[in-house]
């Protein structure tokens, strides 16, 4: 039996891709990860992913849609990897005193706190604004476990957040 050969993206297609998706994905993958080498790394994994296969690719969803479920499979499967069960913990970091010019980074900690499933869809959702049924296609998963994800995620991260939102008040 014959395997035949998917065929690659050309170059153009490629390079507009990375430059109009580019660091959408990255944060994307950043925020599931919680790393920016490992961000990195995903990003450009999915970026080789979507080129070979772009033939399969049918355009019965956006590009945006089709790279973000890439990403989101490329960081789940980076996430289940023996490898990132083996890394360092350096919440150590967490104690260093904080300078006047770094930004309030205080929603995104909550954010990467949350377990991965609800982070995937706060994620998808909020930063890279794709609605429910995106999410649950990407993610194969029912529209509506994709809501209770966002509805529970929500209910996590509220008193997480209590005192930054009270601050303006």
């Amino acid at each position: 039996m014959k395997r035949v050969q998917a065929r690659a993206a050309p170059p153009e297609v490629a390079e507009r891709w990375m430059r109009e998706y580019g660091d959408g994905i990255l944060r994307q993958c950043f925020l599931f990860l919680g790393d920016r080498g490992q961000a990195e790394d995903a990003t450009q994994e999915t970026f080789v992913r979507a080129w070979r296969s772009y033939e399969s690719f049918q355009g019965g969803s956006s590009e945006k849609t089709w790279l973000t479920a890439i990403a989101a499979n490329v960081c789940r499967n980076l996430l289940r990897s023996p490898w990132n069960r083996r890394r360092v913990d350096l919440s150590f970091l967490e104690d260093r005193p904080v300078t006047a010019e770094e930004p309030d980074d205080t929603v995104l900690q909550a954010v990467l706190s949350l377990p991965a499933k609800y982070r995937q869809v706060v994620v998808l959702y909020y930063y890279r604004e794709c609605s429910t049924g995106e999410i649950a296609e990407m993610l194969g998963l029912p529209q509506g476990t994709v809501s209770v994800r966002l509805k529970r995620a929500r209910e996590r991260l509220k008193p997480m957040l209590k005192e930054w939102y009270d601050d303006g008040a």
